[in-house]
C-alpha cells in the first residue's frame, strides 16, 4: 500500500512538472508574441499607409482614365479661343461651364465608386512587416479603404515653352481624399492625391493671356 502511494505521488509531481513547463512554454510564447507585435505594428502601419496611398492614386488614375475614354464629349470645348486678323490666337479662355461640369462628374463618379469598395486591395503578410526578404511573400492580408472625404478636385493650369513660337497650354486635374485603411485590427489614416493631364493645346504663335474663371 505504502509503494502504491509512493507511485502516485511521484506521478502526481511529474504530472505537476509537465504542467508547469506546460504554462511557462505557452507564457513564453505570448510575451514574445506581444514583443513581436510591438516591434511589428510601427513597421506595419507605415507601410500599410503606403499601400493604401499608391494603391488609391492608382486606382484614381485609372478610374479616371476610364471614365474620360468612356465619356470623351466631358474633353470637348474646354477653352474659348479668339483670333486676332492674322489668324493667331489672341486670348485662350477655359469655359467655366465645362471644366465644372468635368470636375463635377470626376468627383461624383471616383466618391461613389469608392465607397462601393473599388480601392480595396489586399497585400502580402510579409510586405507589411518591411523586411525586404519577406516581401511579397505570405498569406494575403484583406485591407478596407474606407473614404474620410468626398473625392475633390482643383485645376492647374500652365504655359510651357514647346520649341521656337509655340506655347503648350496644359491643364491638369489634382484629385484629392482623405482615407482610412483598416486591416488586421489597426486602422490607418492617410491622404491620397493625384495629378492628371486633362488637356493639352499647342499654339503657334505669341503666348496669350490665358484665364480660368469661375472653376470651383
Amino acid at each position: 500500500m505504502q509503494r502504491r502511494g509512493f507511485v502516485t505521488d511521484v506521478k502526481k509531481q511529474k504530472r505537476s512538472r509537465f504542467s508547469l513547463c506546460v504554462l511557462l512554454l505557452a507564457a513564453l510564447l505570448v510575451f514574445s508574441l506581444v514583443k513581436l507585435e510591438q516591434k511589428i505594428r510601427p513597421v506595419a502601419r507605415v507601410m500599410a499607409e503606403y499601400e493604401c496611398k499608391e494603391r488609391a492614386v492608382r486606382w484614381m488614375q485609372s478610374a479616371v482614365a476610364d471614365c474620360l475614354r468612356d465619356t470623351p464629349e466631358l474633353l470637348e470645348d474646354l477653352y474659348l479661343l479668339q483670333y486676332d486678323s492674322a489668324g493667331r490666337v489672341q486670348s485662350a479662355e477655359a469655359d467655366a461651364s465645362r471644366l465644372a461640369q468635368l470636375q463635377y462628374m470626376l468627383e461624383s463618379d471616383l466618391t461613389r465608386s469608392m465607397e462601393e469598395g473599388a480601392a480595396d486591395f489586399s497585400v502580402p503578410l510579409g510586405t507589411l512587416l518591411g523586411l525586404q526578404l519577406f516581401s511579397g511573400r505570405g498569406p494575403d492580408i484583406d485591407v478596407k479603404v474606407i473614404p474620410l472625404s468626398h473625392v475633390e478636385t482643383r485645376v492647374e493650369t500652365s504655359f510651357t515653352s514647346a520649341g521656337v513660337n509655340q506655347t503648350k497650354l496644359q491643364t491638369d486635374l489634382v484629385f484629392s481624399v482623405q482615407l482610412c485603411a483598416v486591416l488586421a485590427g489597426m486602422q490607418v489614416e492617410t491622404t491620397a492625391e493625384s495629378t492628371i493631364c486633362v488637356s493639352q493645346l499647342l499654339i503657334v504663335g505669341q503666348t496669350p493671356q490665358f484665364y480660368v474663371e469661375g472653376a470651383a
